[in-house]
């Protein structure tokens, strides 16, 4: 460092370079709100619907993972958290694990057949 010269970026490069990472990260925490959406989305499906689809949280968990490389770090994690809560929480219900939900994952015959020689 011997040397008295200016190794910053050149000031005509700067606002375009803060502008793509502003719209990079807005881009991100956009993907994960949305994420979160989904799986809030899937929680209100498991409580009033009872259908054991898991979707809603597996396009929520991905959503997160987006937004997560999209540098929005907390949104991201915590549309990756919600998602996957959301998807146990709709694998319980559909199972007849959590009180107060039927299990709509149980499709059993009335009787079990017999095999007859």
């Amino acid at each position: 460092m011997s040397e008295d010269r200016d190794t910053r970026m050149p000031k005509s490069e700067e606002p375009n370079a803060r502008n793509a990472g502003q719209a990079k990260l807005l881009a991100g925490r956009i993907v994960s709100v949305i994420g979160i959406l989904f799986a809030l989305g899937g929680f209100i499906g498991a409580i009033f619907g009872g259908a054991a689809d898991i979707s809603a949280g597996a396009v929520g968990a991905a959503l997160g993972v987006l937004g997560y490389f999209l540098d929005s770090r907390r949104l991201g994690t915590a549309a990756i958290i919600v998602s996957v809560a959301a998807l146990f929480f709709v694998l319980a219900a559909s199972q007849g694990l959590i009180p107060g939900i039927d299990a709509s994952d149980h499709s059993l015959p009335g009787s079990t057949p017999t095999l007859k020689d």
